[in-house]
């Protein structure tokens, strides 16, 4: 693999990726707002370094996101948010990246939504490898709360497999899979509710109460206690979020 220079695309595997990515994150960030028109093809690609071609690639990407519409003659135009293909993988993940406190709500509304059900299955259907799996994350999560913030990147990695574990231990592909799409975004929900006050000493324990009743084999305990575990990482997510 060749090297690629600084330049304002920074790194990605191809430059159609880091076009596409650089674009689409403006959008999402509203850097270019509902209605707007992107500058054109010339522009764009005199800004980052690429062809005309490239840009028109990118475009015709993000087009089948939902997020712009080119037009002919008239130039491309951002769609309002509705149009967005909101659970396009990268469209997700350039949300976590702005870290919206709109869509940090949004998020625990779905996970309240689909993992308290999720953890009720996995009780039912765990499998010793699968509920092995959820020990070992666990017990990485519990290893290093005590040294966050700075080991913040280990310790999210860790929530981030429990819950994936989870997810993958209901047996249920379409779960299975849901946990796949939204792994980037719940990465950065877990990133970010492991910074709010309180948040992991009051939802570690939880973590451990879904752990106990998974393995116990008790899906209505496994289902209470993942309800209880989300609806405090809401809370102290709110409290992080509202203004002072």
């Amino acid at each position: 693999m060749h090297p690629t220079r600084p330049g304002p695309l920074g790194q990605h595997r191809t430059i159609h990726g880091r076009v596409v990515e650089l674009l689409g994150r403006r959008i999402v960030s509203g850097e270019f707002p509902d209605g707007s028109q992107l500058p054109n093809e010339t522009e764009l690609a005199a800004q980052l370094e690429v062809s005309r071609g490239g840009i028109r690639e990118a475009v015709k990407a993000l087009a089948a996101k939902g997020l712009v519409e080119p037009r002919p003659r008239l130039g491309t135009r951002v769609l309002p948010r509705r149009s967005w293909n909101l659970m396009d993988r990268e469209v997700i993940g350039w949300h976590g990246e702005s870290a919206a406190p709109g869509f940090l709500q949004d998020l625990l509304e779905l996970r309240l939504m689909v993992e308290p059900n999720a953890a009720r299955l996995a009780a039912e259907r765990a499998s010793h490898a699968e509920v092995t799996a959820l020990e070992a994350a666990y017990a990485g999560m519990a290893e290093h709360a005590p040294r966050l913030p700075q080991a913040k990147v280990a310790f999210v990695q860790a929530d981030l497999t429990f819950h994936l574990t989870l997810l993958r231990a209901t047996d249920n592909q379409l779960i299975e899979q849901l946990g796949r799409l939204l792994e980037t975004s719940l990465q950065h929900g877990l990133e970010a509710s492991s910074q709010a006050p309180g948040g992991v000493a009051a939802t570690l324990p939880l973590h451990h109460a879904v752990l106990i009743a998974v393995r116990a084999h008790r899906p209505v305990a496994a289902h209470r206690a993942m309800r209880r575990l989300i609806e405090t990482t809401s809370t102290a997510v709110e409290r992080m979020i509202e203004p002072h």
